[in-house]
């Protein structure tokens, strides 16, 4: 237990200066989208969004995470295994906090909007394709799944990065980068819009937490054998 309390501190502060950084930049931008409806919301609408930055830089961070943790932690006696353990629990648990605060800033701009009457801040989130009526369960519940896919994503970038070098990364992007352009020239896009439109939320989200797992597991076995220094 000690361990993992440790594990994760250190996690966090290898990560402490770039969070305070970036949502005090994010929540900047909410309290200057508020001032400039104040003098220009009566000639056009503001349409701001939490998510989508929060997925972002996540997943940017996620792309740094063994270079910067990695070789302190092998120092430390702590085996390729356990690390990728305690990795995956800071990863759920990052998960857990990006989604609460994601949720209560939803709710904090929704009432003093009521609060001061304004009606003409629109706020973006992916939920919205499934329901306007959104609870802050099913937000929360959302943007943990989301925010978990983004950290495995992020990390297996990472992973790809710190095995098989510049190469191999800019590949696997190359590769990833090709699956969009693919999907618009064999008009795929049709039939996964269909079967994401007929889906249920829950479907769609348990999909994607059992991927993130799969993806996780498939980077912890790849890393039982990696070397301390990146290639």
């Amino acid at each position: 237990m000690n361990t993992m309390k440790g594990s994760f501190y250190i996690l966090f502060q290898s990560y402490k200066k770039q969070n305070i950084i970036f949502w005090s930049i994010l929540f900047s931008i909410v309290l200057l989208s508020f001032f400039l409806d104040a003098f220009f919301g009566q000639y056009v609408s503001f349409a701001m969004t939490i998510s989508i930055p929060v997925y972002i830089f996540y997943s940017m961070m996620a792309t740094k995470l063994l270079n910067k943790t990695l070789p302190y932690f092998l120092k430390l006696g702590l085996s390729r295994q356990q690390y990728m353990l305690y990795v995956g629990l800071f990863c759920i648990s990052w998960s857990l906090v990006g989604a609460l605060i994601i949720a209560c800033a939803h709710q904090i701009i929704s009432y003093v909007s009521t609060l001061f009457k304004i009606k003409d801040i629109i706020i973006i989130h992916p939920i919205l394709f499934f329901d306007i009526t959104h609870s802050f369960l099913q937000t929360v519940v959302l943007d943990t799944v989301l925010l978990l896919f983004c950290l495995s994503s992020g990390l297996l970038l990472n992973v790809v990065f710190y095995r098989l070098g510049i190469l191999g990364g800019y590949s696997l992007i190359g590769f990833l980068a090709l699956i969009p352009i693919l999907m618009v020239i064999f008009e795929w896009y049709s039939p996964l819009y269909k079967l994401l439109a007929n889906s249920s939320i829950l479907a769609i989200l348990g999909s994607m937490f059992v991927f993130s797992i799969f993806l996780y597991l498939v980077i912890s076995a790849s890393m039982r054998k990696v070397s301390v220094n990146p290639v």
